[in-house]
C-alpha cells in the first residue's frame, strides 16, 4: 500500500547528520524544498497529530537522502522522526546503520543506538553503542570505535569509552585501546585524531632503528600548522652512541609564487667525553623561489654544515654522504625584454679536513648582463652582448675584480633552401683589478698587483642541414617511422694572446687559443603510434650523436712543441634508446682513438612500468677517477609485499660500496616498512609503522635533502 503527500518541511537539514563526523565536506547540501516521498507496506496519516506512521519495508526519500527501516514515525510540526528495526540512513557521503534512531531536524539533534557508519570521502568506519548529535557539527559517541580499515574484523581500530567529534576539527577519545584485529595491544588515556581533510597539527608516527655508528635510535616529530600557507615540523632524535639531535623544517608559500623551505638540525652529546667532538655539529639549508616587487626574481639555495662528518652520518643517498663541499648561492634577476640582469653572491665551503677555507675563493658578488640576439633591421644579422663583473674575495690570499665584456654579431642564412649557415664574430675584453697582498703563488708566477687587461677576437661558422624520410609501416600500432640525418660542421678560431701576466682566479682567466674544426652527425628515429579511439602518440625511439674535433695546427710557434699531441679529439657518443614506453637505454661515452680506450663511459638501462615496478642498471667509468656499477630494483610482484633493492659496486677495488633493501607490507589501511642499509663503514636498520590517515616520520637526522 502506497500513500504519499507532498509536505513542505522547513529546515529539512542533513539527515546525514550522523553520516559525517569526519569532515565538513561530508555534509551534503540537500534541497530542503524538495518533496518527501514515503512508501511502505502499511502507511497511515493522523491529520489531528500531523503524524505519519509507516510499517514494513519503509523507505523515506528527500532528494539524495534515503531512510530505510521496519517502522518510521514522522511528526511534521516538530520535524522529528523515529525509526526502528534495521535502520539504514544513506546519502552520497555514506551510510549509517542502527537499531533505533531519533532525530530532531529543527534543532539538529538526535541519537542512534547500536550504530555503525561508513564515510566514503575518508574511508572511515565508526561504531558506537549510542551516538548523540549535540549540534550542527558536534557528536558524542559512547562505547565506540573507529578505523580506516574495511572488513567486519578490521586490521586495526581505536576503541574508546567516550569519543567527542567536531566535524571539521578533531575527534577526542578517552580511555583508548588500540586493537590489531580484535586483540587489544596498548592503552592510551587520551587520543586526539583529525577528522578533516585539511592539515592538522599533531605528533607524527615515530621511526625506530639501529646503526653501527649511531646506535639505537628513536625519532619523534611534531607537525604544527601555522597558517594556510605555512607549517613547521619539529624533530627530536635519540642516538644511543652519538647524542641527541633536534631539528626544524619550516615551509611557506607567499604571494608572487614565493615559496621555500628552511631546514635546521643540531646534534650534541649527552656531555660524555666520548661525544665532545659532536657538541657543535650543525647543518642548515634554505631554498627559495619567487617574484619580488619590481619584477625581481629571487632564487636562493644556501647550505651549511659544520663538518664533513655530518653527511657521513646522516646522508641517505650517495650524492649526500659523498659530498666534499657545500655551496650557498643567492641570486636576483630582472628582465626587460631581451635585456637580462642577474646579480648573485656565492659562498663555498670545502669539507675536507686539510683544506684551509680561509683561502677558498668566493664570488661576492657577481653581476651578469645579457642582451639576447636582436635582429638588426631587416637583415639576417643579429647582435648580442654578454657581460660579467665578478668580485673575488677570501680571508687570506689574493683578491680582485674581473670585468668581462663580450659583444657578438651572428648571421643566420639558409643556402639552397636546405643548408643552414651561421657565422659568428665576437670580441672578448677582460679587465682586472687585483691585490695579491704578497701572495707567494702569484709572486712565483710573475703576476703583479694593480690593473691588467687583454682582449681577443673570436670567430666561428656553423653549417648544418637535415634530411628526413618517412616510412609507412602499418594501419595501427607503430604506423610510421621518421628517420632524420642531421650533419653539422663548425669552424672556430681564437688567436693566441699572452695571458701569463694576468691574475688567476678561476679557469675563465685562461682562454685557450683555437684553430679547430668540429663535426657531428645526429641520427633520429621518431615513431607514430596509433590506437583506435585515441590521439596519435609520437615517441623518439633512437637518438644517436657522434662528434669529434680536429685541430688544424696552424700556429707555427707551437708545432714543434705539440708534435706528440693528437690532432683528433676523443669521439663523443650520445645514444638514447626508447624502444618501448617502459624500456630505456642511455649511453654517454668519450672514446680516445689514439689510445684506443674510453676516457669515460656512462651507461644506464632500465624498465619502468610503474612507480612500484622498475629496474635500473647503470655503469660509470672514468679513466682518471672511478669505475662502479649501480643497480636499483623496485618490485610489486609479491603484493602486498613491496621490495626495493639498491647496490653500488666498485669495479676497480672489487668491493661493495653499498647495499640497500627496503621491504614494505601494505595492507588496505596500514603498512609496515623495514629498511636495511649496508655501507663500508656502517650498517643500519630502520622500522616504520603507518596507519591509514595518520602521518608518519620518514627519516631521521638529515633534513637537507629531498626538497
Amino acid at each position: 500500500m502506497n500513500k504519499g503527500r507532498n509536505t513542505r518541511i522547513a529546515r529539512w537539514l542533513v539527515l546525514a547528520l550522523l553520516l559525517a563526523p569526519v569532515a565538513a565536506p561530508a555534509e551534503v547540501a540537500l534541497d530542503s524544498d524538495a518533496p518527501v516521498a514515503l512508501q511502505a507496506d502499511e502507511l497511515s496519516y493522523d491529520e489531528q497529530q500531523q503524524l505519519y506512521r509507516a510499517r514494513g519495508a519503509v523507505e523515506l526519500r528527500q532528494g539524495a537522502l534515503q531512510l530505510n527501516a521496519d517502522t518510521v514515525r514522522y511528526h511534521v510540526p516538530t520535524s522529528t522522526a523515529e525509526a526502528q528495526g534495521q535502520v539504514r540512513l544513506t546519502d552520497p557521503a555514506g551510510y549509517l546503520h542502527g537499531e533505533q534512531m531519533q532525530l530532531n531536524l529543527a534543532q539538529e539533534t538526535g541519537s542512534v543506538t547500536a550504530a555503525r557508519g561508513f564515510f566514503s570521502a575518508y574511508n572511515v568506519h565508526l561504531w558506537g553503542d549510542v551516538i548523540e548529535k549535540q549540534g550542527p557539527q558536534r557528536y558524542h559517541v559512547r562505547q565506540g570505535a573507529f578505523t580506516t580499515c574495511n572488513g567486519e574484523v578490521p586490521d586495526w581500530k581505536f576503541g574508546a569509552r567516550e569519543i567527542d567529534v567536531t566535524v571539521g576539527g578533531m575527534a577526542q577519545a578517552r580511555h583508548v585501546r588500540f586493537y590489531l584485529h580484535d586483540v587489544p595491544v596498548f592503552y592510551l588515556p587520551y587520543l586526539a585524531y583529525p577528522v578533516k581533510t585539511e592539515r592538522e597539527s599533531g605528533f607524527l608516527l615515530p621511526l625506530a632503528g639501529y646503526s653501527d655508528n649511531r646506535g639505537l635510535q628513536l625519532s619523534l616529530a611534531y607537525y604544527q600548522v601555522l597558517a594556510d600557507n605555512q607549517d613547521l615540523t619539529l624533530f627530536v632524535d635519540h642516538f644511543s652512541k652519538m647524542g641527541l639531535g633536534t631539528g626544524a623544517e619550516y615551509r611557506y608559500l607567499f604571494g608572487g609564487d614565493n615559496r621555500g623551505t628552511l631546514n635546521l638540525y643540531y646534534i650534541s652529546s649527552y656531555g660524555g667525553a666520548a661525544y665532545n667532538d659532536l657538541s657543535d655539529r650543525f647543518a642548515g639549508r634554505w631554498q627559495h623561489w619567487g617574484l619580488l616587487p619590481g619584477r625581481l626574481r629571487l632564487t636562493a639555495d644556501a647550505e651549511y654544515v659544520s663538518e664533513i662528518d655530518y653527511f657521513d652520518d646522516f646522508g641517505s643517498v650517495a650524492d649526500e654522504y659523498d659530498k666534499e663541499e657545500v655551496e650557498s648561492t643567492l641570486a636576483l634577476n630582472r628582465a626587460w625584454g631581451d635585456l637580462n640582469l642577474t646579480g648573485l653572491v656565492q659562498y663555498t665551503k670545502d669539507l675536507e679536513p686539510l683544506v684551509d677555507n680561509d683561502r677558498m675563493l668566493q664570488k661576492l658578488p657577481e653581476l651578469h648582463l645579457n642582451y639576447l640576439h636582436s635582429r638588426l633591421g631587416t637583415s639576417a644579422l643579429y647582435g648580442g652582448f654578454d657581460g660579467v663583473a665578478t668580485q673575488f674575495w677570501r680571508r687570506e690570499g689574493s683578491r680582485g675584480s674581473r670585468l668581462e665584456a663580450r659583444p657578438h654579431l651572428t648571421g643566420f642564412f639558409l643556402a639552397g633552401g636546405a643548408l643552414e649557415v651561421e657565422p659568428r664574430l665576437a670580441y672578448r675584453q677582460r679587465l682586472y683589478f687585483s691585490s695579491a697582498h704578497e701572495d707567494a703563488d702569484w709572486a712565483a708566477a710573475g703576476i703583479d698587483d694593480g690593473f691588467e687587461q687583454t682582449g681577443n677576437w673570436e670567430f666561428s661558422t656553423r653549417v648544418a642541414t637535415r634530411l628526413d624520410r618517412v616510412f609507412q609501416l602499418a594501419d595501427s600500432g607503430l604506423t610510421r617511422l621518421k628517420h632524420s640525418i642531421e650533419p653539422e660542421v663548425t669552424y672556430g678560431y681564437v688567436p693566441n694572446r699572452k695571458q701569463s701576466d694576468l691574475p688567476w682566479f678561476d679557469p675563465a682567466d685562461r682562454i685557450d687559443h683555437a684553430n679547430r674544426l668540429s663535426y657531428a652527425l645526429v641520427n633520429r628515429l621518431v615513431g607514430k603510434f596509433v590506437t583506435a579511439g585515441q590521439q596519435p602518440l609520437y615517441r623518439e625511439l633512437v637518438y644517436l650523436r657522434l662528434a669529434q674535433d680536429y685541430d688544424l695546427w696552424l700556429d707555427r710557434h707551437e708545432r714543434s712543441q705539440r708534435y706528440d699531441q693528437e690532432r683528433f679529439s676523443p669521439i663523443l657518443t650520445e645514444l638514447i634508446l626508447r624502444p618501448t614506453a617502459f624500456w630505456y637505454v642511455d649511453i654517454d661515452a668519450d672514446y680516445d682513438p689514439a689510445g684506443k680506450a674510453f676516457e669515460y663511459f656512462n651507461a644506464e638501462t632500465g624498465l619502468e612500468q610503474s612507480f612500484d615496478r622498475r629496474l635500473a642498471l647503470s655503469y660509470r667509468y672514468d679513466r682518471d677517477d672511478a669505475e662502479y656499477l649501480a643497480t636499483r630494483l623496485q618490485a610489486d610482484l609479491l603484493k602486498p609485499l613491496y621490495v626495493t633493492y639498491e647496490q653500488r659496486f666498485d669495479c676497480r677495488q672489487r668491493q661493495r660500496l653499498e647495499n640497500v633493501v627496503y621491504l614494505e607490507y601494505r595492507s588496505q589501511c596500514w603498512s609496515l616498512f623495514v629498511g636495511y642499509r649496508d655501507r663500508q663503514d656502517d650498517q643500519e636498520i630502520l622500522v616504520r609503522f603507518a596507519l591509514g590517515g595518520v602521518s608518519q616520520l620518514n627519516r631521521s637526522g638529515s633534513r637537507l635533502g629531498g626538497f
